[in-house]
């Protein structure tokens, strides 16, 4: 009878936890529904590209959906319960309602190691691959704002390039002619049959990478030359900042990274780095844990509200998250700046969430 009860309560959480991780990503993905149109509408960008980035957001979401989707299938099937006299019958046949937290335990405890797992490894692949295919999509719309058949002028100061031919989506421009003289002392003319321009990642540096051309050394006399010819060549258009300099995305990074930037933040002496590299660590710890808590708490508003209330789970769900992630966030801002330990910064919400949810349970239990 017990296992059979369990295999039950299993079953009844598993469909809207699997909803609730496709409903809560796809409310999170909303936000950037406008972002994705203008690339298709504006910029020409390909649909596969769009569906690589929405994957990429989708992987990326998961240590926020997941805990809040669980919180979501504990309250719908715990309100469901007990709306229907569920649990009244399971305790009639001797089952209390300690013993029925075991499957919620069980499924609380999947779901923490789901989170803890791609808050390390899959979150920070998502994060890193969407922002690279974004640097690469602004490579094209670097392409996009030049004029086929014009002399642009507005890419860099004392820059013009003219293209007879601009293929947006591919991002390659044809029989170019260019005219730098951001050397005032050594101008240039180069021509070329093919061009592309590519932005580095990390540093932002845009080259125009330039294919089959001449170059043009005009001397200051202007009637003397030297002409070169070349089957590669590369201009650069903006320098960016040094990778050597650039500060990484503490949600890209994995579990290994994180650790060596903490490392070399303590061999640094970088306090500031210091708290904001513990911040993000111990936060991949913090995150799963919650699970467990809302699983505590969504017995607790399950078991005790009205026999409505499973219609209106989601939006008590959403609350819960809405108060969890205020605190939350306020809470490690306070430790990335220093200003409270950075770790103890980022157990607050949890441990706030605890007490409030244990003082819950075992009052009206």
């Amino acid at each position: 009878m017990l296992f059979t009860s369990y295999r039950y309560i299993v079953k009844e959480l598993l469909w809207p936890f699997i909803m609730g991780v496709i409903v809560f990503t796809f409310i999170l993905i909303m936000f950037q529904l406008l972002r994705f149109v203008e690339f298709m509408v504006v910029h020409g960008v390909d649909f596969i590209i769009i569906f690589k980035l929405i994957y990429y957001l989708v992987v990326a979401f998961l240590p926020i959906t997941v805990p809040v989707s669980f919180l979501f299938s504990v309250l719908l099937v715990f309100s469901r319960l007990s709306g229907d006299n569920e649990i009244t019958a399971f305790k009639a046949s001797g089952i209390s309602i300690y013993q029925l937290m075991a499957p919620v335990l069980f499924v609380s405890l999947i779901a923490s190691v789901i989170t803890f797992y791609v808050s390390f490894y899959e979150g920070p692949w998502g994060n890193r691959n969407f922002e690279n295919t974004l640097h690469k999509i602004g490579s094209a719309k670097a392409t996009i704002q030049l004029r086929e058949g014009f002399f642009n002028d507005s890419i860099v100061k004392d820059f013009m390039l003219y293209a007879a031919e601009i293929d947006s989506e591919k991002g390659i421009m044809k029989k170019l002619f260019i005219y730098d003289e951001r050397d005032k002392d050594n101008p240039i003319v180069v021509t070329a049959k093919s061009a592309k321009i590519e932005i580095e990642d990390l540093s932002k540096r845009t080259e125009l990478l330039l294919y089959n051309g001449y170059i043009t050394f005009l001397r200051e006399s202007r009637d003397k030359y030297r002409r070169a010819s070349f089957n590669e060549y590369k201009i650069v258009l903006y320098e960016g900042s040094f990778v050597g300099d650039m500060s990484p995305n503490p949600p890209s990074l994995t579990y290994s990274e994180l650790k060596e930037q903490i490392k070399k933040a303590e061999i640094k002496k970088d306090s500031s780095w210091y708290n904001k590299m513990s911040v993000e660590f111990h936060r991949r710890f913090a995150i799963p844990f919650a699970c467990l808590i809302f699983g505590f708490l969504g017995i607790t508003f399950g078991n005790t509200t009205s026999r409505n209330m499973h219609h209106g789970a989601g939006i008590l769900s959403f609350v819960v998250m809405v108060f969890y992630w205020v605190i939350y966030i306020t809470s490690t801002s306070l430790g990335s700046k220093g200003m409270i330990n950075p770790v103890f910064s980022v157990w607050i919400a949890n441990i706030l969430f605890s007490v409030f949810s244990g003082y819950l349970f075992f009052r009206k239990t």
